[in-house]
This record gives C-alpha cells, structure tokens and sequence, in this order.
C-alpha cells in the first residue's frame, strides 16, 4: 500500500511520473473524502480520491525492474500478422506498468525495423504514435529511477535494443 505523502513520487498509468502536491479533504454527495492531486508532466494535474489513488498509482521502478525492462527490451521482437487495431488495443493496454512499456517499444521498433516490400514502415500512425508515447513514459520513468538526464535514459532504451536478439514473425 502507497503512503501517498505530499512530496510522494508516483506513477499514474499512461500519464506518466508526476508528485504528490496536495492531499485534502473534500465533501462529495455528502461525504467527506481525502483526494490526492498528482502534478504530471507538461502542466497536467490530476485528482483522485484516496481509494482509486490506492489502486491506480504505483512507486517509480527500482533497479530490478530496470534489469527486467532490459531484458524485455533485448528480448526477439514479435511482429505477428494480427491487425493494426488490435495490435494497438493490446499495446494500449500495456501503457499502465513499465514493463508493458518496454514491450510496446520492443515489438514497434522490431515491426518499424523488419524489412518491407517497398519503403513504407510496417507501423501505422497510430501505432507509431503509441511507441513514440511509451517511449517517453519510459525514459521519464528510467531517467527519475536513476537521476539521469532523459537524454541519457533514451540512450539507454537504444543500446538496449540494439542488442536485441533477431526478429521472429
């Protein structure tokens, strides 16, 4: 169970890292709630109340998780034959929890960098769209994991997949 403290660090999902910057008591339908305000990136804020907070925010990886996103990341990409949509239906799915993230990024770019008849990319612009955000989730994520710039956070996410075993259909 998260403490959920002012100051706090967490994750919210698909929205990313943000801090906890408030924590205050309000009436709804004639009850009394606490409701967490978690400021994210680019000047969103968010408020929950304190049980779907619970259930919807989780800390920021560890190392462990950074060893588990690096090996899911050099792991073979898979490109399959499934349709775009739900291709991008079970890759939205997976934008809630840093792993998920890794995954996402590793079959796009295994789909992105297979070769193709004539010189269109193997990602529709949706899905493109969709790596493109899971990937600065991750970074942001890996870059606060381990105070590093983003820049080098992304650098990493790189080398990671560039040693990334051969692509499977």
């Amino acid at each position: 169970m998260l403490n959920l403290a002012v100051g706090d660090i967490v994750v919210y999902g698909a929205h990313g890292a943000g801090s906890i910057v408030a924590r205050e008591a309000r009436s709804a339908n004639g009850e009394q709630q606490t409701v967490v305000v978690i400021a994210l990136a680019g000047g969103l804020s968010v408020q929950l109340p304190l049980a779907l907070a619970q259930e919807y925010l989780r800390t920021v990886i560890d190392e462990a998780d950074i060893i588990t996103i690096q090996d899911v990341l050099r792991a073979t990409g898979t490109i399959g034959d499934d349709s775009w949509l739900k291709r991008r239906r079970e890759a939205e799915a997976k934008l809630r929890d840093a792993i998920g993230l890794a995954e996402v990024i590793r079959d796009g770019n295994a789909r992105e960098t297979a070769p193709t008849r004539g010189s269109g990319s193997r990602l529709s612009p949706g899905e493109r769209d969709l790596v493109r955000r899971a990937r600065e989730l991750l970074t942001r994520e890996i870059a606060l994991a381990r105070d590093m710039a983003i820049l080098e956070a992304g650098l990493w996410i790189d080398t990671q997949l560039a040693m990334s075993a051969p692509l499977r259909q």
